[in-house]
Formats: structure tokens, sequence, C-alpha cells
């Protein structure tokens, strides 16, 4: 038998074993595989979702329909020279959800709609939420003559179940302080009546004139704060700031993370009593 006899004898015996082990093969997965079910966790037999839709009987959530992110003020501050401190009250109105990150930047423009100085951060948003975003010491060269704020990267999450975090303010002091370095000083005390802890509240305060306009910010924090616990929060300013001749307004407004804070996890739930969806404000 000649070489080339050989090599072809060889190869059209393997094809043969090849052929037979792919025939098992098919035949042990058409007997053991699992038929689709509306339970099996995958999107397939003509389902219009996982699990939901075409045969299911069980109907596929629609897309929310989810408004924007509104931005009710904004302002910038004298913060030193050459230095602005910059603010932004925005509101969320839709009731379920919440933003767990979006990224922000403050903008400083001259006359002409130029940026002559930025600040960029992220931050959250809960359902139905109204709150400050506060930016300390934008450099800039110049005098601005107005501000923006950039709000981007939405991910919004459904809550299952939400109840607002009670943090309870009160006792507010506010003072002009005539010795040492700070120019004022605003004290007061918070309470966490939530029925869960938290590991950190963020307190901010805003100041404003007779006129209602902004003249200062600052903000603080408090960490492990226990359920029905009690504690005071400074607030100093070492520069001036205009008062003006009337009484100021003061806000304080403390919040906490419900997205990232364990202690608040560990109590409230899991997260799969989150949704979470990629979508756009005004989608």
């Amino acid at each position: 038998m000649t070489l080339v006899k050989r090599i072809l004898k060889r190869t059209v015996i393997i094809i043969i074993y090849l052929t037979i082990l792919s025939l098992i093969g098919t035949g042990l997965y058409y007997i053991f595989r699992t038929s689709p079910t509306c339970s099996d966790g995958k999107q397939n037999q003509g389902e219009a979702g996982i699990d939901c839709g075409g045969p299911c009987p069980a109907k596929c959530e629609e897309m929310p329909k989810i408004e924007n992110v509104r931005v009710l003020e904004k302002a910038f501050l004298p913060a030193g020279e050459g230095k602005y401190d910059a603010m932004a009250k925005i509101d969320n109105p839709n009731p379920q959800f919440g933003v767990a990150q979006f990224e922000y930047s403050f903008n400083l423009l001259d006359g002409n709609g130029s940026i002559i100085g930025q600040s960029e951060g992220s931050n959250f948003i809960l359902p139905a939420e109204t709150k400050y975003i506060l930016a300390f010491n934008l450099f800039s060269s110049a005098q601005p003559e107005s501000i923006d704020i950039k709000i981007r990267s939405f991910k919004w999450t459904k809550f299952l179940e939400y109840e607002e975090p009670l943090i309870q303010i009160y006792s507010k002091e506010f003072n002009l302080v005539n010795a040492g370095s700070n120019f004022a000083s605003l004290k007061a005390k918070i309470k966490n009546l939530s029925g869960y802890d938290f590991r950190t509240i963020t307190a901010k305060a805003v100041i404003r004139n007779e006129r209602n306009v902004p003249v200062a910010l600052n903000q603080t924090s408090a960490n492990d704060v226990k359920v029905n616990e009690e504690r005071e929060i400074i607030f100093n300013w070492g520069n001036s700031f205009p008062l003006g001749s009337g009484t100021p307004s003061i806000e304080i407004e403390a919040e906490a993370n419900f997205f990232s804070d364990e202690n608040f996890m560990k109590q409230y739930g899991s997260a799969d009593q989150y949704k979470s969806y990629d979508i756009s404000p005004g989608q």
C-alpha cells in the first residue's frame, strides 16, 4: 500500500469517528436538554423580555417615563482672591426613581460665554428630592459674569420600596466671630429619626440676605450616626461676606446616600429592591 493510500485511509477513518462522535453528542444534547420555560431566567421561546410576553402569561414591564432633573437655581459667590464658591438647587420630580450617581460640572463664564473657571464632581439624587449641589474654591483669573451647570451620565434606579430619610435639624445658632481667624460661625443639631443607622450624613448650609440672594455656602458631615442619635454640626467661615442690613435667612440641608451606605442597606434591604435603567432624562 502506497503512502498516499495510507494517508487517505487514515483521513477517512478520522472523519468517520468525528461524524459518529458528533451524532452521539447531538443525540445526548436533545435527550437531556431542558425545554425553555417562563421561569428559566432567559429570553427565549419568542418571549418579548426575560420570562415575560410571548407565550408567557407575565406582562413585560414597560420602559418608564422619566422626567428631567430640573435646575431651580444657580449662583456663584466670592471666596477669596481669584476664588469662587458655586451652588445649584436641583429637583427630581420622579416619585419612584433616583440616580445613584451622576456627573456634573460648574462653569464660570465671562461676558462672551467662555469658560474661565470650572469644577467637576459626582453626586446622587433620591426620588422626589430637592437638594443643593455645592462646589468650593473655583479658580478664575477674571471676574465671572455668570455661571452654568451641566448634569450628565444618568443611570436611573427604581425604588420598589422607599421611605424618605428623616433627619431633624434644629437649634440653629448663627454668630459673627470677633476673634480668631473666622468671620462667622453656624451651629445646629441634627437627629436621626429614621429607622436605620447612617455611615455618613452630609449637612449643607446656605445663608441668604434680606433679598433672598445667597451670600455664603458651607458643608460638613457627621459619621456613624445611629438611630435616634443627636449630633452637633458646626460651619465656620474664614472670609467675610455681605449680610446686608436685614436678618439673614439660614438654610441647612441634611442628606444620606441610600445608594452606597452599607448601614442603610443592611437594615433596609438588599440590592434586589432596586431596578436600574440606563435612560437619559426625558427619554
